[in-house]
């Protein structure tokens, strides 16, 4: 037997979308992208679709109940934990994305069937955030190449040890039977005519079918799944097709919050250092910066070596082009010469 989950206040998909379209806007460094965030925003609230809550069809079958509801507030949805542990036992501290806690918004999405493409540089927790928000509930991952196939989402044919062959359902069907959220990690280094395969279940259809199995059944989507998507919009070879942009409703640009890793224990000294950086990577006069993934990993090298072995390790960790201003960032914060790291 399956209990409902209460229904909170009604909302619509438009609230929270031009909620955090507002919020990106507001913290976004580029004024053309703040201002494109900023019309966007505007058009959203104009919008007045309603989205059912989380109580029509949705039970403790396929959505847990195991993170309770965000209540809705005047100051946005909050979540319940502050602290939440990763399945690679790493902790995630929550973050605000405008008025709203990231992890809910994340959470709300999936309760209105909003799909979101999350988007930043490397190492800013796009990641982190998704598995902190569905970790207890579960959740399905494609980690997205050049490489990657439609088998990679769908499923294939695999050899029985006796001869012949089984068919094995792949991450997407499985989400959508199960009714968990799918991310597609660095959806934008995959092929277009790859990801063509998820338009049929993002854009109101929710059945697959899968043709490379003909006598493989429509899947249907029960209510809870939903497709994520992240991406590093710099990275070599990224791309995205109009078609699947468009599909994403809500578009979160994750940045680095600096003030957080100094309470993570990261030297004060360091995140200086790296929000000079990161001006300079907004600028354009670079093509990297320390991001949350190394600023953590310094202060795991320092914690373990030694500060003058963590910050000639970040000198040679960065990209070779960038190197000399990122030694020369460091040489300034500290006072004393970094170079790479290096055995003599």
């Amino acid at each position: 037997m399956t209990t409902p989950i209460p229904e909170p206040p009604r909302r619509t998909s438009a609230d929270l979308v031009a909620e955090v379209l507002a919020a990106s806007a507001a913290a976004n460094t580029d004024p053309v992208a703040a201002a494109a965030l900023a019309d966007k925003a505007k058009a959203a609230a104009g919008s007045s679709r309603r989205i059912p809550g989380p109580g029509a069809g949705v039970s403790a079958g396929t959505h847990t109940g195991t993170v309770p509801i965000a209540p809705v507030t005047p100051t946005g949805l909050v979540s319940p934990e502050r602290e939440i542990v990763r399945p690679n036992g790493e902790t995630y501290y929550v973050r605000k994305m405008g008025i709203h806690d990231d992890v809910e918004v994340l959470r709300e999405a999936r309760r209105n069937d909003v799909p979101v493409l999350l988007y930043s540089g490397p190492g800013t927790g796009k990641t982190a955030m998704f598995e902190a928000a569905f970790t207890k509930d579960g959740f399905y991952y494609v980690p997205g190449t050049g490489d990657t196939e439609v088998a990679d989402f769908v499923g294939g044919y695999v050899p029985l040890p006796g001869g012949g062959f089984m068919w094995v359902d792949g991450p997407l069907p499985l989400a959508m039977d199960a009714g968990l959220p799918l991310l597609v990690d660095e959806i934008a280094l995959i092929d277009s005519r790859v990801m063509a395969v998820v338009y049929s279940v993002m854009d109101g259809r929710a059945q697959l079918k899968i043709t490379a199995n003909p006598e493989h059944d429509p899947v249907e989507a029960k209510p809870g799944f939903v497709v994520f998507g992240a991406c590093n919009p710099r990275a070599p070879g990224a791309k995205m097709s109009e078609a699947l942009v468009s599909r994403f409703l809500l578009h979160v640009e994750v940045g680095v919050d600096f003030q957080l890793m100094r309470k993570m224990g990261v030297p004060s000294k360091f995140v200086t250092v790296a929000q000079n950086l990161k001006k300079k990577y907004d600028a354009s006069e670079i093509s990297w910066f320390p991001a949350i993934r190394e600023m953590l990993g310094f202060k795991r090298m320092a914690d373990i070596y030694g500060e003058p072995v963590a910050l000639a390790n970040m000198v040679s960790q960065s990209p070779e082009m960038d190197r000399p201003q990122v030694a020369d960032a460091l040489t300034r914060g500290y006072g004393e010469a970094v170079r790479t790291l290096e055995i003599k």
